[in-house]
Parts: C-alpha cells; structure tokens; sequence
C-alpha cells in the first residue's frame, strides 16, 4: 500500500469533463494517448482514467508522482503541454496531497 510505504509520493485526483469541442471518443482517444506517455515519465508512480458520467463526458484522474518535481516535469512535456491547448476537457475538481500549481 502506498500510504505506508511512501507518504513523500505526491497524490492527486482530479475530474475532468468535455468542453464539447470535440466528441466523448475524441476524448478518449486524447486521454489514451496522454496516459501511455505520462506512465512512461521516471517519476510517474500511477496514471489512471476512469471513466465517470459518460452521458456528460466526465473522467477522474488518479495520480501518484515520486515528488513535486515528476508532476511538474510532467507538466513541462510537449505532449502534457498539447494535450491542454487542445482544450477538449476542463478541471471541475482538483486535489493533492501537497499544494501545487496547475
């Protein structure tokens, strides 16, 4: 269990919904291509997408990052960085265990 093993880990949940400018499978299809490179980055502890409301197009976000540093390196790669200007999903919730800045 992580909570025991490693309480430095940096842990976050989010909920993202559609921002319809593009369809549920669009969306997926984006959120797909984002997990397989995020699960690759050496401070990514845990990336998943699950999905929610689909009627609504809303997904959680369940992340576990070594430290501060992975989540904002995750953050500064092209493909992060893509997948936000493509602004097919907003933020309508955000938590972590330590404060960071989106």
């Amino acid at each position: 269990m992580y909570l025991k093993e490693k309480t430095n880990y940096l842990y976050c949940t989010a909920v993202i919904q559609t921002t319809g400018k593009g369809s549920y499978e669009q969306l997926v299809e984006h959120l797909e291509a984002l997990r397989a490179k995020t699960v690759k980055e050496p401070g990514c502890v845990l990336f998943e997408i699950v999905p929610l409301e689909s009627a609504l197009g809303r997904f959680a976000l369940w992340e576990i990052w070594q430290n501060q540093e992975a989540f904002y390196y995750h953050h500064e790669q092209n493909y992060t960085k893509e997948f936000f200007a493509a602004e097919l999903d907003t933020v309508e919730f955000f938590e972590s265990s330590e404060k960071v800045n989106l």
